[in-house]
């Protein structure tokens, strides 16, 4: 059973008919219920995290003469965006005292997480964008293991393009980097990661056992940290071109300038 530790976790992290432990979070929910904060998501339509009002519980979904048996009691939360408060988020799911499910929810956990790796898409090679769509999409049905193979393949191109991005500068040797131990290689790029992945560069290791060890609900536990070290890398990357791009523009500008002829005797 997936144990969930925080509202913002059950909605947009917990898959679809995953069985979960949610007697950490019920005091929370019915908090946020009764007016008393927010949680914050990303909300696809705004394109940013955003805080999210819980609006309304309602149960049955239907009345009880039109209901299955085996869903009767099934619970409806709505999020409100309170950036703009037509943007809403629609949850369904079965309650049995400390234990929940989700069984439906609009927009679905892969459009919610996908959306989030649009500002970096452009970027990103193509079969890594494609490999992150897939972990996302695996990890939103259930499968905690397969998303973590997709994750490690897209954790290492990206490891491996900074290598060759920076080793003719560097005067680095192929041979000498690809013998060496992930978190080797990260140390050896040091200078050109972040320092999160640096400080944490256990991340591969991570998903390594995930592969070979893990069960599918702790691999889905961990999804979102693995998730987010890829972002972390994307990101950093992203405000390092920005930031080359803006230093040659204002070189260039800079050598247009012309001192005016001297007036001296």
């Amino acid at each position: 059973m997936l144990e969930v530790t925080t509202p913002e976790e059950f909605f947009f992290s917990t898959p679809l008919y995953t069985q979960c432990d949610i007697s950490h979070i019920m005091d929370s929910l019915i908090n946020l219920g009764l007016d008393q904060g927010n949680i914050d998501g990303h909300c696809v339509w705004c394109g940013r995290t955003v805080p999210f009002k819980i609006n309304r519980i309602m149960a049955p979904v239907v009345s009880n003469q039109y209901i299955h048996e085996r869903i009767k009691g099934v619970q409806v939360i709505r999020l409100d965006c309170q950036r703009q408060t037509n943007h809403k988020y629609y949850y369904y799911f079965i309650k049995d005292g400390t234990t929940g499910k989700k069984i439906g929810q609009l927009p679905s956990l892969a459009d919610i997480s996908l959306d989030e790796i649009k500002p970096y898409r452009k970027d990103m090679e193509r079969i890594d964008s494609q490999e992150l769509h897939k972990a996302i999409g695996l990890a939103a049905h259930g499968s905690g293991v397969g998303s973590f193979v997709y994750l490690r393949r897209v954790f290492e191109r990206l490891i491996y393009s900074h290598f060759e991005s920076n080793k003719g500068e560097e005067g680095w040797k192929d041979d000498d980097f690809y013998k060496l131990r992930m978190e080797e290689k990260i140390l050896q790029l040091k200078s050109y990661l972040p320092d999160f992945l640096v400080e944490n560069r256990n991340v591969y290791s991570i998903l390594s056992v995930g592969i070979h060890e893990l069960d599918e609900d702790t691999c889905l536990g961990w999804f979102d940290v693995m998730r987010e070290s890829i972002f972390i890398i994307l990101e950093e990357d992203r405000k390092n071109r920005e930031e080359k791009k803006r230093q040659k523009a204002f070189s260039e500008i800079i050598k247009t300038f012309k001192a005016p002829p001297s007036t001296e005797p």
